[in-house]
Order: structure tokens, then C-alpha cells, then sequence
């Protein structure tokens, strides 16, 4: 996996860069893995060869296309871009490494990466000979933190049915959702899980969990990101659960913020 960043430099002699050739023709080197780009974000393409010591950049012929539907993303022959033919969804959203060019770096600059550039890439380069090769790219979106909303959230005691409902929004890909109980073992039943992509692509989740109280219960949501390898979490805790107090009401509990110990980004909630 290799994150991609507006401007970064392409390192293509470094390993785990794939190089492509035919028979006769130039090497083109290009990221074996995927490229992860940030959602929003700009993000570079890297492709690259070795010229000869004649290069000159009006020799040079370079496309970058879908690989799929062999759609035009950037264009570029006689010494200047040639986008009359690009594609409507990268207009002004494309530009090459002008001043690296002459040093063979035919990256491309993807500006404002959506959730639809996802895919793979192709790069041909042609010269006096011709080759390609492609890049795939991978989009990802960090999760919201997790806001917890327990139903019913008063006068709670033991043995009592509840409801623990977890949202966390605008993330990519699909989450990976944990729940897990104050000792960390994961409820695998009563859970249901629901992601629905929004008008851009990215995911919002709900998770639900019911579940039977005991005198003293944590629950924790856990949302892991598996492109960024990232997790986030909260968790509610309620203590002090009694059938009557000590004028023989019914307890009445109120939702307060608690921090936690071990992360202070972790979003957890007491009822007491």
C-alpha cells in the first residue's frame, strides 16, 4: 500500500515498483501496490522511464487513461497537454510534473480525488518506442467518531431489554463494526449493521445492539477503517442499577460524558 500526496515525489528506483517493458521498447516503472488516496485530496499517479541522453520532450507522446473503458484522463504530445478529448469528469482536475518531464517522470496529478476515480490507471509513454503500464488507485475517507444513543436511558435496572444504537458517518470504504463488552469479548449476536453511501460515495453506518442489562455493563462500538487501518471507538458504561433507592422510588439515571484512561479520542459516555 502506498499513500499518495499532492507533489510527493515519485522514488521509482526503490523496490517494490514494478517494471514493465516489451521486447525493444522503454521500461516503464509504476507502484506495485495500490496507490491510497485521501477522499477530497490530491493524490499523484507515479509512472516514470529512463530517457536517453537525446530526449527531448517533443519526441515525447504520453496518455494516461482508464484502464476499463479506456476513457482519456490526460494527454500530452509535441511539447504541450492535449485534452480536447479528456474525459468531462477531469477537467481542470489533471496536471503532469511539467518540470520533471524532461527527466522521464510522466506522473500524473489527480486533484480533488473522489470516490469514482477508484480504479486503475493506464500509462503509455511512447518515445522513438512504445510501452504502458498501470496504477491502481485505492480511495479511502477516515470515519467520524462513533456518537452512542442508548433507548430506554432512564430508570434503568438489571435485567432490563436495551437498545445501543452506534453512528458514525462519511467514511470509505465499508466499516468494519465491533461491540464489545467491558471485558473486550465482541457480542456476535443481536447486532445489525446497516452502511448506505451517500450522494458522493462515502458510507454512513448504523449499528444497532440489543441486549439484557447486568448490574454494572460497559458497551463499546468499535469502527475500524480496514483501507487506512484505522479505529475508532466509543462506549457507554452504566453503574449503580438498583430495583428501588432508598426511599423506595425508582432510580432515575442521566447521561454523562465520561473520559476515558486509555485514549483520550475515544468518546465514552457513563449513566449512573
Amino acid at each position: 500500500m502506498i499513500f499518495a500526496e499532492a507533489m510527493m515525489p515519485c522514488l521509482w528506483l526503490i523496490p517494490g515498483l514494478l517494471v514493465f517493458s516489451l521486447a525493444g521498447a522503454i521500461e516503464i516503472q509504476v507502484p506495485d501496490d495500490p496507490v491510497v488516496a485521501l477522499f477530497g485530496r490530491d493524490a499523484t499517479l507515479c509512472c516514470s522511464f529512463s530517457p536517453d541522453a537525446n530526449f527531448s520532450l517533443d519526441k515525447l507522446s504520453l496518455i494516461w487513461q482508464l484502464t476499463d473503458t479506456k476513457r482519456l484522463v490526460h494527454s500530452f504530445s509535441g511539447g504541450q497537454d492535449q485534452l480536447a478529448d479528456q474525459g468531462g469528469g477531469y477537467v481542470n482536475r489533471t496536471a503532469l510534473f511539467y518540470d520533471q518531464l524532461p527527466q522521464g517522470n510522466v506522473s500524473l496529478l489527480l486533484r480533488r480525488v473522489q470516490i469514482s476515480d477508484e480504479g486503475s490507471f493506464t500509462c503509455f509513454v511512447r518515445v522513438q518506442d512504445y510501452s504502458s503500464a498501470a496504477v491502481m488507485l485505492q480511495v479511502a475517507a477516515s470515519y467520524s467518531k462513533p456518537n452512542l444513543n442508548l433507548e430506554p436511558n432512564k430508570n434503568l435496572k438489571p435485567g432490563d431489554l436495551v437498545t445501543v444504537t452506534c453512528l458514525t458517518f462519511r467514511g470509505y470504504p465499508e466499516a468494519i463494526v465491533l461491540w464489545q463488552d467491558g471485558q473486550g469479548n465482541n457480542f456476535t449476536e443481536n447486532v445489525t449493521t446497516s452502511q448506505v453511501a451517500n450522494e458522493e460515495g462515502l458510507f454512513d453506518v448504523q449499528s444497532v445492539l440489543r441486549v439484557v442489562l447486568e448490574p454494572t455493563s460497559t458497551y463499546s462500538c468499535l469502527v475500524r477503517n480496514p483501507v487506512l487501518q484505522e479505529e475508532t471507538q466509543a462506549s457507554v458504561t452504566i453503574t449503580g442499577m438498583e430495583d428501588q433507592d432508598e426511599d423506595g422510588e425508582e432510580p432515575k439515571t442521566a447521561l454523562q460524558p465520561l473520559k476515558s484512561a486509555e485514549n483520550k479520542e475515544d468518546n465514552e459516555q457513563e449513566i449512573a
